[in-house]
């Protein structure tokens, strides 16, 4: 009889074990809002669609499922530590998720990795089954390594899994936060607009498993892969490129990679190129000596296999060049070199083809250093990398290089509508070669140059967000990217804005005496130089005020003023300082007596 009551004592603690780790299945959405969510599809913000599909989907929720909310960049700009959880794991909480999403605001930066850490946190995934659901417009802005952090939390977590929605990432981004999900036996889905946005949270957060249906999950089907082979050389000399011939299935996000031999990982190549280029397909080696193995990685339904590899050995070589194979317009990146290094002796940059010692298009000298930095052409297209040789009976080539320019990803994201006169913050992604500036000009203004405002990157405190003024004049506009590169400016990017007419306010004493302070409630765009200023009745200048008030200066919206010693009838002013000039954008009268 003991042992019996001792038996049933211990199932009955098993069984509540057992019902306490499935009512701790929990998931957690980590919502990106940083100012990137600001960009448009199809001429929405993608801030909006979120906001949508998510009012949407959460009603679909099943009533007892334990959901919760975590956002990043919504409250600061340039902070890589403005992370917050907004709402509590626990049941019936889509509603509160829902209006969550409706206030945010859209600021700052990308820290995805360290959210999905504190989600996983909050779960307490090492002692629970827990779900993580990204959904990002953007990759890691904060010097951090999803690929890793994946690893981390499958090897540390009792049973976790993160899921990873790409809203509007391309190809190659979204090989840079997939590895999160793949890591973690999770799945990247890749959301290009609403729809898909609303399917990818069906079938992640609507779709997951509830506590009912965990006691008997089903077994997936295994995944058959299909054959491919590669072919390539035995070996290269450091840096050059060579062709591979392959065959496989060739879907699209498939792509051929070079690795260090016994590397086991699909991620964290030394170089790839997707196999829709076709078959041979061009590809750099690395410039170190050493065994690498050449690999067709698979995009299947469950993730990356390797699925056909074949050795190559980097040799040495007297003279070389390493370089990455492709760069964006405009983009300065590092060339390494040997060679004579001669007195006069260069790196250029030419189209491919060109076989003159002269009319390069970029150039660095190698007494400059090594590696040298060069900056790539303004337009897209082939060109080649050479080492020139300048010696006792002219100049000469010694080796060259393909380089593949690409145009850059290039993005804008703000709020559609703003003042006139007031901020308007930019979120930007692009080259970012030097010179590099956003500016404002009216709707069909096509010149770069000619700009009513304007914002040079570089001068971008976080590599990511600028700051320009509207112009006092109501209006279309357009806020562009636009790149200083070898061959001149272009205009990579433009996205339109509205800037509606200022409106201020002022509230003072209908009289006061001779050389009194008295005060002036005001409401304005409150633009950095704004000021509110007295002047003679019917005076028409914006300067020459006998009295004035930066509204800069005041927190509370009030400016306090002394009346003249001369009595008389005066006016009071608001004037906006904006791009364009000063206006008035108010006035009332006021007798000094």
């Amino acid at each position: 009889m003991r042992a019996i009551v001792m038996g049933l004592a211990a199932a009955g603690m098993m069984a509540a074990s057992s019902a306490a780790a499935l009512s701790a299945e929990r998931t957690i959405i980590v919502l990106d809002a940083s100012g990137s969510m600001w960009g448009q599809i199809d001429g929405k913000p993608k801030l909006e669609i979120a906001r949508e599909t998510l009012r949407f989907v959460l009603p679909t929720i099943p009533a007892n499922r334990e959901l919760g909310l975590m956002a990043y960049g919504h409250r600061q700009k340039g902070s890589c530590t403005d992370i917050e959880l907004v709402v509590e794991p626990a049941a019936g909480t889509a509603d509160a998720i829902a209006a969550a999403a409706d206030k945010m605001k859209f600021l700052g930066k990308t820290p995805l990795s360290d959210a999905v850490r504190q989600a996983a946190e909050a779960l307490r995934y090492a002692e629970d089954k827990a779900t993580v659901v990204l959904i990002t417009d953007g990759i890691e802005t904060c010097n951090a390594d999803p690929c890793a952090l994946g690893k981390e939390l499958e090897q540390s977590g009792v049973d976790f899994t993160a899921h990873v929605v790409g809203f509007g990432l391309s190809r190659d981004e979204g090989r840079q936060v997939a590895c999160l999900a793949e890591n973690t036996g999770g799945r990247y889905i890749q959301a290009s607009d609403g729809q898909g946005l609303n399917e990818a949270l069906s079938e992640t957060v609507a779709a997951a498993p509830d506590s009912a249906r965990a006691e008997q999950p089903e077994k997936p089907e295994p995944v058959v892969l299909p054959e491919a082979a590669v072919t390539a050389p035995d070996s290269a000399p450091i840096g050059s490129g060579i062709e591979v011939s392959w065959t496989g299935p060739g879907t699209g996000n498939d792509y051929i990679d070079i690795v260090p031999a016994g590397y086991d990982e699909v991620s964290g190549e030394l170089a790839y190129a997707y196999v829709d280029r076709g078959s041979p397909l061009p590809i750099r080696v690395p410039g170190k000596v050493g065994d690498y193995v050449v690999r067709y990685v698979w995009e299947g339904p469950d993730g990356r296999h390797v699925l056909a590899s074949k050795p190559i050995g980097v040799i040495d070589s007297e003279v070389a060049l390493v370089a990455p194979p492709k760069v964006s317009v405009g983009e300065a990146f590092n060339v390494e070199w040997k060679g004579p290094d001669s007195g006069g002796d260069y790196i250029d940059i030419v189209p491919a083809g060109y076989t003159e010692v002269s009319g390069e298009i970029s150039y660095f000298y190698v007494e400059g250093g090594n590696p040298a930095k060069i900056e790539a052409p303004g337009k897209a297209g082939d060109y080649q990398i050479r080492y020139i040789l300048e010696g006792p009976d002219g100049r000469r080539m010694l080796t060259s290089i393909p380089l593949e320019v690409s145009d850059a990803a290039v993005s804008l994201a703000f709020q559609p509508t703003v003042g006139a006169g007031e901020k308007i913050d930019i979120h930007w992604t692009g080259p970012a070669s030097s010179g590099d500036y956003l500016d404002l000009v009216p709707e069909g203004h096509t010149e770069p140059s000619g700009e009513t405002a304007y914002f040079y990157i570089d001068g971008s405190p976080d590599g990511e967000t600028a700051t320009m003024q509207a112009p006092g004049d109501a209006g279309e506009y357009q806020v562009r990217y636009v790149l200083e590169a070898p061959g001149g400016r272009r205009v990579m990017a433009s996205q339109p804005i509205t800037v509606t007419p200022a409106a201020a306010t002022l509230k003072a004493p209908e009289a006061v005496e001779t050389g009194t302070t008295f005060a002036v409630e005001w409401t304005g765009p409150r633009a950095d130089q704004d000021y509110i200023d007295l002047v003679p009745q019917g005076h028409s200048e914006t300067s020459g005020e006998l009295a004035y008030f930066y509204v800069a200066q005041s927190e509370d919206g009030t400016a306090k003023l002394t009346a003249p010693e001369k009595a008389g009838a005066y006016e009071l002013r608001y004037v906006l300082e904006a791009p364009g000039g000063r206006r008035v954008l108010t006035r009332v009268p006021i007798t000094v007596q």
